[in-house]
């Protein structure tokens, strides 16, 4: 019989690396719940302090400013985008991989995540130029993971030797963007499953060969 009584193991008290660490995931984590549904020029660095449960104080301290906090943030959306994807795509190359990160971003549409991701998007080209370096870079990143992809697929023989990566890359990105900001406006515009079921098979028709496998 287990004994109710008997005294709990002592948690291990964390470390001043564990804390801090703990507390910056916890202050982006509330930036990203706050952005997204209302936009980072709406946002305090007293409310994240407040949602995250810290002081305006520290979250002064750890980021120096807002615009710092946000340019953090922006690497932490792209960063936890392809950790989220990473053990999926775990031995998947070429076509397959393409198809893969396409499904798995469109399906994560409406995720606060990709919420805050399109509001900043938004302010980048409005109130808040300043971030816009930070977003082409992310945005670069992401068309050079789908173009070292293509490039991949096209050496294994399933992609078509005239393919453009780089072009290719640009028109999927493009196409990925424009299909969620249509879904984050009117969240009833179309059915995703059936637009993203159709557009992996347009880039079958566009970029495999005859010989190439789905």
């Amino acid at each position: 019989m287990i004994n109710s009584h008997r005294a709990a193991r002592p948690s291990r008290r964390r470390t001043q690396q564990e804390r801090r660490r703990l507390s910056h995931e916890r202050m982006l984590d509330a930036a990203v719940t706050l952005i997204a549904r209302q936009g980072s020029s709406r946002t305090t660095l007293s409310e994240i302090g407040e949602c995250s449960g810290y002081t305006h104080g520290l979250v002064s301290h750890r980021f120096g400013s807002k615009s710092a906090l946000v340019r953090a943030l922006i690497h932490k959306l792209q960063a936890d985008f392809s950790k989220s994807i990473a053990p999926a795509l775990e031995g998947t190359k070429g076509l397959k991989a393409v198809k893969l990160v396409c499904e798995s971003y469109l399906l994560a549409a409406a995720k606060d995540e990709r919420l805050a991701m399109y509001a900043l998007i938004g302010e980048a080209l409005g109130p808040v130029p300043e971030i816009k370096p930070d977003l082409a870079k992310a945005d670069e990143n992401f068309r050079r993971g789908i173009e070292s992809q293509i490039e991949e697929g096209i050496r294994a023989g399933e992609i078509r030797g005239g393919i453009d990566p780089q072009a290719q890359s640009a028109l999927i990105v493009g196409t990925l963007r424009g299909l969620v900001i249509q879904k984050q406006i009117n969240p009833t515009a179309f059915k995703l499953d059936i637009v993203s079921k159709d557009m992996i098979r347009n880039l079958e028709r566009a970029l495999k060969t005859t010989a190439g496998v789905s």
